[in-house]
């Protein structure tokens, strides 16, 4: 069985439980860049950020703004100081989203699989990455200078940097690229697959489901239930939060997209 690195699935792991120090349980949030348009910024203020990097800009805002979520040395205060109350993963979480701090989807997917590379191949996938063609000077270069910044759902489904395989062949390490979703069609996202069997096909994602609300979303784990080993991915069993069929978001987005395609790095 074809298995993430231990550096990568360390860092999976550190996006479903953010190390702060006394705390925790602090799922990461989901970052949507579409809205806020921030563009020339750290990659922790744009959705792109490693856990830790979302652990320390989290403690500088906190600091900065005084809000009393963080002692001067980084430690959460168990007792927020202006309230007296204890204070709780929840509240850390309400924290980041309130602040743009979280992790968007092909951010959560490239930190995951570089850390996979750099210990497996000893290659950095994001310098490896197509990204733009250097007759557009300006942004060629950015792309040298930021890769991670710039690598989206788009380039994972280009035939420079993935190949795609068939669906049945997924092995961990592997991503699920759709395109075009969402009731206006103008959505991408991408998930990752940790782990492939028989019977299931187990993939991460970073993603906001409408009916999750404001402070629901964040890094997520589903599994695809492989009931018709013939037949195509939708015909099998979605299964996300304990949701099946159009309650399972992920599920009705992937049935939406106009195209869905397993893929495989290739250098």
């Amino acid at each position: 069985l074809i298995m993430l690195s231990s550096q990568a699935q360390k860092i999976l792991n550190g996006y479903f439980n953010l190390h702060f120090d006394g705390i925790s349980g602090v799922r990461c949030p989901y970052f949507n860049n579409a809205r806020l348009k921030q563009r020339a910024q750290l990659r922790v203020l744009v959705g792109k950020g490693t856990p830790q990097e979302i652990v320390e800009e989290t403690k500088i805002i906190s600091i900065q703004y005084h809000a009393g979520l963080f002692d001067k040395s980084g430690h959460c205060c168990l007792h927020n100081e202006h309230t007296g109350e204890k204070i709780t993963a929840e509240q850390v979480r309400k924290f980041l989203i309130d602040h743009n701090l979280g992790i968007e989807c092909s951010g959560f997917v490239t930190q995951i699989l570089r850390a996979h590379f750099k210990e497996t191949k000893n290659i950095d996938i994001a310098h490896k990455f197509f990204i733009i063609s250097p007759r557009h000077l300006a942004r060629w270069l950015i792309s040298l200078l930021r890769p991670v910044e710039n690598i989206s759902v788009r380039r994972y489904g280009d035939d420079r940097n993935t190949k795609k395989i068939n669906w049945s062949e997924a092995q961990a390490g592997d991503v699920m690229v759709i395109l075009e979703t969402g009731p206006k069609n103008n959505r991408n996202h991408i998930l990752l697959i940790t782990e492939k069997n028989n019977t299931v096909i187990k993939y991460v994602h970073a993603r906001a489901w409408n009916s999750e609300g404001k402070y629901g979303h964040g890094v997520a784990k589903g599994e695809i239930k492989i009931i018709n080993p013939a037949a195509g991915l939708l015909d099998q069993e979605w299964v996300e939060l304990g949701q099946v069929g159009d309650k399972n978001e992920t599920f009705k987005e992937v049935k939406e997209a106009k195209l869905v395609e397993v893929r495989r790095i290739v250098f």
